[in-house]
């Protein structure tokens, strides 16, 4: 547990507690993104949510300003407890939770910039270690959130950032607070910021943009973080924020140059938000007393951060772009912050992944006997199923090859899970990735256990040929776009979705060539089905 409890809050210990604050909001913004949805037909009921956040001027007026940041931060501590119940995660208790979060973080800039020089700059590197924590974590569960996948280590992470969160409440209690500046309007300009560390910190979003493996586009995203927390102790020129919503442009484009842009916009990043918190010399203000202008600032945080997650890369880059502009804004030089400490926290943070990685246990290897010309092979429509429960139904199959559809890759729905990631690091099998047309990040995966000696990908479909026991190859495609390979290709097996039917020509299930008999058991599970597989055999 983080050591706050002193006899008074000082600047390093709310710095720690802005950390764990911005630790825990962080897998919330995911988790709201999961259970409420994130697409333009699911906005009015994320707005709302998160707009939520204007607390952080009513809480002020009620509890006075020496009591309101202790409620905030024990009342985010009660909720989040509440949480770690996977029956509680509704939509109306995580909206809630999260609001309460951003209102924590509102309340907690005002108290650093009353009670430090340089406020601001202790809030931007303190976001910038929570995103490098964030990423090391989820890294280490290979992108399954740690905190909500259930399980003791689950229970001991999430009760730590409680305990964390309590000895907050307990610090800032004690004491008497130094009175806060009037104004503050800009510290709405922290919703767009924890956006965009939404998307550019998320590896599996880098890892299908940027084509590379996800452990590699963690370590990306951990350097860029760890070079911004540098950054923010060495004077840099003015035009730095310029650099941002070009940087964010170009890490959205599918290619590998998205890498670079994305470690240069995280780099860049904490600067950016350093000098956007002082905008305007701290004095945005509504005219109509601290209460309005805080219940703003809550809004606009909560506000600004829904837009910039909502799908669409326009939306993203305008957050960067607004960021900037209001970077650019500021006028007030800030006194340069210690970078030892921090710079050795991300360092350490950086070298964790791979670490990991070299302890996980070797990956269990799928059936691979065909003998008699036979081989099983499982169809699968796996959108919404829990990634352990997908990994049970391969192994329990028993099947040589495996056709996933709906599989997603960093969406937000998933949580900014990589399941194919996830399920080669866990089955020794060669894949094949086919992502959707229009979306990258959700498409149809192919494992197999047996050798392939030819495999192709292209816009919507996958195909490759495995080799059976007897020397026999067997083509096999898959995918939501499956004509331009069945009028290349005559012989091959194509699986497109289904839903368990009865037989097997109504699935779309058509034999590899007239000449070629062979015995192929076909098992189909349906998309919410948590039963035994319903099974087809076909003996063309």
């Amino acid at each position: 547990m983080v050591p706050f409890t002193t006899a008074r809050a000082t600047p390093t210990a709310l710095t720690l507690i802005t950390a764990v604050v911005s630790l825990v909001t962080l897998p919330l913004v995911r988790l709201t993104l999961t259970v409420i949805g994130a697409s333009p037909a699911e906005l009015p009921v994320l707005l709302p949510a998160v707009a939520a956040a204007a607390v952080a001027g009513p809480l002020t007026w009620w509890l006075g300003p020496r009591r309101s940041l202790p409620a905030a931060l024990g009342a985010l501590a009660a909720l989040w407890t509440l949480l770690i119940a996977e029956p509680l995660r509704v939509a109306p208790l995580v909206g809630v939770t999260l609001a309460v979060a951003l209102a924590t973080l509102v309340l907690l800039v005002r108290r650093l910039s009353a009670a430090a020089e340089d406020g601001a700059g202790r809030v931007a590197r303190a976001l910038a270690l929570a995103v490098a924590a964030d990423v090391t974590l989820r890294l280490f569960g290979d992108l399954w959130d740690p905190l909500w996948r259930g399980g003791a280590l689950a229970t001991v992470l999430a009760l730590v950032l409680t305990g964390s969160l309590a000895a907050g409440a307990s610090a800032t209690a004690q004491g008497t607070p130094p009175p806060a500046r009037g104004g503050g309007i800009q510290v709405a300009l922290l919703g767009p910021a924890l956006g965009l560390y939404t998307v550019l910190g998320s590896p599996a979003f880098l890892a299908v943009w940027a084509g590379i493996p996800v452990t590699l586009a963690g370590v990306w995203i951990t350097l860029g973080t760890a070079i911004g927390v540098a950054a923010l102790s060495v004077p840099l020129p003015r035009g730095v924020p310029i650099a941002l919503p070009l940087a964010v442009t170009f890490a959205l484009l599918p290619s590998p140059v998205a890498a670079p842009a994305a470690l240069l916009a995280l780099a860049v990043l904490p600067y950016v938000v350093r000098r956007a918190l002082t905008a305007w010399e701290r004095t945005a203000t509504t005219g109509h007393g601290a209460l309005a202008d805080l219940a703003l600032a809550g809004a606009g945080c909560g506000v600004g951060c829904a837009l910039v997650l909502v799908p669409g890369p326009w939306l993203v880059v305008a957050g960067a772009i607004g960021l900037g502009w209001a970077a650019g804004e500021s006028v007030r030089p800030a006194r340069l912050l210690r970078p030892f400490g921090p710079v050795v926290a991300a360092s350490v943070l950086l070298a964790v992944p791979p670490l990991a990685g070299a302890a996980r246990p070797a990956a269990d290897p799928l059936p691979v006997d065909t003998a008699g010309g036979m081989y099983r092979l499982l169809n699968w429509e796996v959108t919404g199923t829990p990634p352990d429960e997908v990994l049970a139904g391969i192994e329990e199959s028993g099947a040589q090859v495996a056709v996933l559809h709906g599989v997603p890759r960093g969406t937000p729905e998933a949580g900014g899970l990589d399941l194919p990631a996830w399920l080669e690091k866990r089955l020794s099998a060669e894949t094949v990735w086919a992502a959707d047309d229009g979306d990258r990040r959700t498409g149809t995966l192919v494992l197999t256990s047996l050798p392939v000696s030819e495999r192709a990908e292209g816009p919507g479909y996958a195909a490759l040929t495995v080799t059976l026991t007897d020397g026999e190859p067997s083509r096999i495609g898959a995918g939501s776009a499956l004509g331009p390979l069945l009028r290349e290709e005559a012989e091959v097996l194509a699986l497109p979705p289904s839903a368990a039917p009865a037989v097997a020509e109504e699935s779309g299930f058509h034999p590899a060539g007239r000449g070629r008999i062979f015995a192929r058991e076909l098992l189909e599970f349906g998309p919410v089905d948590a039963g035994p597989p319903a099974v087809t055999v076909y003996v063309p």
